[in-house]
């Protein structure tokens, strides 16, 4: 009979937290996207035609215009991410570095004033 090698360490977990930064430097992802391949911007994607007050037609592709006519909205979609795709690109590939640079630089600010601010007044599930 083998002997008993006792139970496995567990891998402790990490806390989720929802980070303000990450989802700013997100949103700046996704507006490239969207700006490359639909011409517009991500507000005027989602809420053009939607009868939001504020969304001003852009001039490019929504949401909606998709949904009303794929097959053509499609294939006007993938000319402009043919046409655009070096220039998204080099503008992620900047915004990459930037967000690198950003959260070197800003590391001991933004743990100050999480711990001093954030966390107080929002508790331990929000950082930025």
């Amino acid at each position: 009979m083998p002997a008993h090698r006792g139970k496995k360490r567990k891998t402790p977990r990490r806390r989720k937290t929802f980070s303000v930064t990450n989802a700013i430097f997100s949103l700046g992802f996704a507006s490239i996207i969207t700006q490359g391949i639909f011409r517009n911007n991500i507000l005027s994607f989602f809420l053009e035609g939607s009868g939001f007050p504020g969304t001003v037609s852009g001039g490019g592709i929504s949401l909606k215009e998709i949904i009303n006519a794929p097959g053509k909205m499609t294939e006007l979609a993938i000319g402009n991410a043919k046409s655009n795709l070096v220039d998204m690109v080099f503008k992620s590939m900047g915004l990459a570095v930037t967000e690198r640079v950003f959260k070197k630089l800003m590391a001991m600010p933004l743990r100050r004033i999480n711990s001093g601010l954030v966390t107080p007044l929002l508790g331990r599930g929000v950082r930025l």
